[in-house]
């Protein structure tokens, strides 16, 4: 077996026990906060805003500290946050304590079992070393396991909540995080980083990175206010608009999540049909357009029947995202791209969640969904804008 192979399979099991991780804790630690350490549904928003809010500056400082001085470092250093985010969460009943934890830990970041959450900021590193040891060729492919790998396992830790405590499940967490750290330390690094690389007075960033990171930074932005508007408030949604009970919104919110990491397999054959742009631009315009008729459904059937086809669209074009953006960036700068990408879109997430249940709250429930449809539509209109010329973006794979 290759050394490539590998690093790709120890990433891999990296990712899917971070994964497993992230799937328990995402609904344990609220939980948590409320029943047992008994805080206010106020101190537990705080709690998750400072998790919302520091993850997507994280982001940014890992993918440009990858590029700088190493990915492998980076990313076994950030891995070992989650860990000590739970360690802290352990011992400590004190606010300040839980609020640095949330923000290490990237409790409260939306995204459930697809597009992030939970310790969602090790997602630019991972990408580009796996970047680092595909083709252009077969890179697709393999961000499209690495999503279906990570989707299922959060999908198999989530069902862990049903019968295991809050604090057995986090020291559950503790010690499969902590693994996850330790076994990328025999993955080999071919990129040492610009710092040992570049010499004095060397640009910093070529005019086509320059370009390109802008482009995906922007398309990210609009993304994460598409998403972060309403993906947080669809359990509310459905079970206050369309009456479905707790249980029934458990079973839609799991069925949507894994159907969305079954179709990422579907990933690779489709953009090799259709080309990257026109896999990302139609699948996002069909999701868009389906989200904005969920506020006509004339029952809990229909509207539920939109969700299970919306959520897969959305998915499936991330990992032909990813490997357009791998494609386009040089080595050098691929973990800063991506960390500014996902930056962005956290950023703008967690804005425009802070708006979406006041919006909820006030209005019909037509208006977040059609500014939310507007942003996807938007980001649609920058892809053309950014993409349509370009021929690695237009090639069919």
């Amino acid at each position: 077996m290759s050394q490539e192979r590998k690093n790709i399979i120890y990433l891999f099991i990296s990712r899917s026990l971070r994964s497993f991780v992230a799937g328990f804790v995402a609904i344990a630690i609220s939980l948590y906060f409320y029943d047992v350490l008994k805080l206010s549904l106020i101190l537990v928003g705080v709690l998750f805003t400072v998790g919302a809010f520091a993850t997507p500056l994280i982001s940014l400082f890992v993918g440009v500290s990858g590029d700088r001085y190493g990915r492998k470092f980076i990313l076994i250093a950030d891995l070992l946050t989650l860990p000590v985010a739970l360690v802290i969460v352990l011992v400590t009943r004190n606010f300040y304590a839980l609020a640095a934890a949330s923000a290490i830990g990237g409790f409260g970041v939306a995204g459930g079992l697809v597009g992030g959450g939970v310790g969602a900021s090790v997602g630019p590193v991972v990408t580009t070393m796996l970047a680092e040891n595909t083709s252009n060729e077969n890179r697709t492919f393999v961000y499209s396991i690495n999503s279906v790998i990570s989707t299922f396992a959060g999908a198999g830790g989530a069902l862990l909540v049903s019968f295991i405590s809050f604090q057995l499940l986090f020291k559950i967490g503790i010690i499969i995080s902590l693994l996850s750290a330790l076994i990328i330390l025999p993955v080999t690094e071919k990129f040492k980083g610009l710092k040992t690389t570049q010499k004095k007075g060397e640009s910093t960033i070529s005019e086509k990175d320059r370009r390109f990171i802008k482009a995906f930074a922007y398309t990210g932005l609009f993304n994460g206010l598409s998403m972060g508007l309403i993906t947080p408030y669809y359990p509310i949604i459905f079970h206050a608009f369309f009456h479905m009970t707790t249980a029934d919104v458990g079973y839609l919110m799991s069925l949507g999540g894994i159907i969305s990491g079954a179709v990422d397999i579907f990933t690779p054959a489709l953009t090799t049909r259709m080309g990257f742009l026109k896999l990302i631009t139609r699948t996002r315009v069909v999701s868009a357009t389906m989200m904005l008729l969920i506020p006509f459904s004339p029952n809990f059937i229909f509207a539920s029947a939109l969700y299970l086809f919306m959520t897969p669209l959305r998915a499936v074009s991330l990992p032909a995202q990813t490997s357009l953006q791998m494609s386009l960036i040089s080595e050098g700068r691929r973990a800063t791209s991506s960390g500014l990408n996902q930056a962005a879109r956290l950023l703008a997430s967690a804005v425009a969640t802070s708006a979406g249940g006041t919006l909820l709250a006030l209005g019909p429930l037509l208006i977040p969904f059609a500014i939310a449809a507007s942003f996807t539509y938007g980001n649609t209109a920058l892809y053309y804008y950014y993409f349509a010329g370009i021929p690695e973006a237009n090639k069919k794979h």
